[in-house]
């Protein structure tokens, strides 16, 4: 592999990394406004968690020109065909699912505890975002 090629693929790597915090950075606050609503009497909108999820997200922008990200490229193709990455994230995965399977038993005694009378959505959305964040953040604790 020729440093150009090395090079881009760093870079490839720095930018994917960036978009995988950016992504649990935006789910973690998005949560957070969600039980923020649930819990407290505020009302947090789901516009103002986006506004700053984004503003977090564009707070330290990571230059992207001179990137090639065609799927031609060496340095995609080098990207995708890497052993280490795809075992992460294969991990990540695993984690993912095996917090989806436990979360239902978990959150039906919660929430019979609690005695919310319609628990059927906080059970769906709370495992859909649980195993995002999950995911994201298992994926980039194994990545490299």
């Amino acid at each position: 592999m020729s440093s150009m090629t090395r090079d881009q693929t760093e870079r490839l790597v720095r930018f994917s990394r960036r978009q995988l915090w950016f992504a649990l950075v935006f789910l973690l606050v998005l949560g957070a406004s969600q039980l923020a609503g649930l819990f407290v009497t505020l009302h947090v909108p789901v516009a103002a968690s986006v506004a700053i999820a984004v503003a977090l997200g564009a707070w330290n922008p990571l230059k992207t020109r001179d990137i090639d990200f065609s799927s031609t490229s060496p340095a995609m193709r080098a990207l995708r065909n890497d052993e280490l990455r795809q075992q992460a994230q294969a991990k990540a995965f695993r984690n993912g699912f095996f917090v989806l399977l436990a979360w239902p038993p978990l959150c039906a005694f919660g929430l019979t505890w609690l005695g919310v009378a319609n628990p059927l959505p906080a059970v769906v959305a709370g495992g859909a975002w649980l195993g995002a964040v999950v995911f994201l953040a298992s994926l980039l604790w194994h990545d490299r």
